[in-house]
């Protein structure tokens, strides 16, 4: 992709069924990419009429290493892919003890090892061809976790150190590292209400806000067209840093956290999602109260 546009290339696009990774590949296409986008469900948006380039639908669990390996070998033998954009990613917004495991391990399985996965298998095709890039979408939650997203923030993170140590493994072979973290993007995938709660839940007044909060961002963010939009422009430079945030949210949050430190930003985060900004300091936290 650094070499610019000046001819079609081939991308392949993760998560491509919806949101974002359907703009993304609707905006490569525009820019005259051929885009196989890879989805569970396999479907895939129109090109649009206007489009030069095309967008092909096939099916993939980025959980299923055989399927992935099977996918880019046949890619491989077909050309190759210039673009990998791994995009697929899943998400349950819960408190840490009420998430069922089974659903954690299903989050960064898919987040962060069905990235590995991908990743690894395209790696021995781009150095063959003399180089490439691979774009990972990660997330402001790569480095601010909002409140009831530790699972989902945890996958992010380990997003941010892996693409950093693989950087310096691969930029020899002329393959590019690419971090691209949003902040918050436009999506139907917030929940309406509240996940399902024991009667006594400790959770059930904050569960109830964080919804509050996580829909009010979700209309808020940005459109995935923006997004995607943003995100191609930033690809074409192969000069450029290796973690390029996209929106203004993703750009000075960080920056802010940096200069302000936790004690005063952790409660900003709070408020961000309609909790309380006070919390027991560290010297009280889990003391026993006197009895009156």
């Amino acid at each position: 992709m650094t070499a610019g546009f000046a001819r079609p290339r081939r991308a392949l696009v993760t998560g491509a069924s919806a949101g974002l990774g359907a703009a993304l590949c609707i905006e490569l296409a525009r820019r005259g990419w051929l885009v196989i986008g890879a989805s569970r469900r396999g479907t895939v948006p129109a090109a649009g009429k206007s489009s030069k380039g095309t967008i092909e639908g096939r099916r993939l669990d980025v959980t299923d290493a055989a399927a992935v390996e099977a996918l880019v070998e046949e890619l491989d033998a077909a050309g190759g892919i210039d673009l990998y954009v791994l995009n697929a990613g899943i998400n349950t917004p819960q408190p840490v003890e009420e998430l069922p495991l089974k659903r954690a391990r299903e989050i960064m399985e898919t987040n962060f090892w069905g990235v590995v996965t991908l990743a690894r298998a395209a790696v021995p095709g781009l150095r063959a061809r003399g180089g490439g890039t691979i774009a990972v979408i990660g997330s402001l939650a790569g480095k601010i976790t909002p409140p009831g997203e530790a699972i989902y923030a945890a996958s992010k993170h380990a997003l941010e150190g892996w693409c950093e140590g693989l950087l310096h493994e691969v930029g020899r072979f002329g393959i590019h590292i690419r971090l691209l973290a949003p902040g918050f993007i436009t999506t139907t995938q917030v929940p309406a209400k509240p996940p399902p709660q024991a009667a006594e839940s400790p959770y059930g007044d904050l569960t109830r806000r964080l919804v509050i909060g996580w829909q009010k961002h979700a209309r808020e963010g940005m459109a995935p067209k923006v997004a995607a939009r943003r995100i191609i422009r930033a690809l074409r430079h192969g000069t450029g840093p290796w973690r390029i945030p996209i929106g203004a949210g993703a750009t000075w949050l960080p920056r802010l956290r940096f200069l302000i430190g936790d004690r005063l930003f952790l409660p900003i985060t709070r408020r961000l999602f309609g909790l309380s900004p006070d919390l027991p300091s560290s010297s009280t936290a889990g003391r026993p109260q006197k009895q009156s």
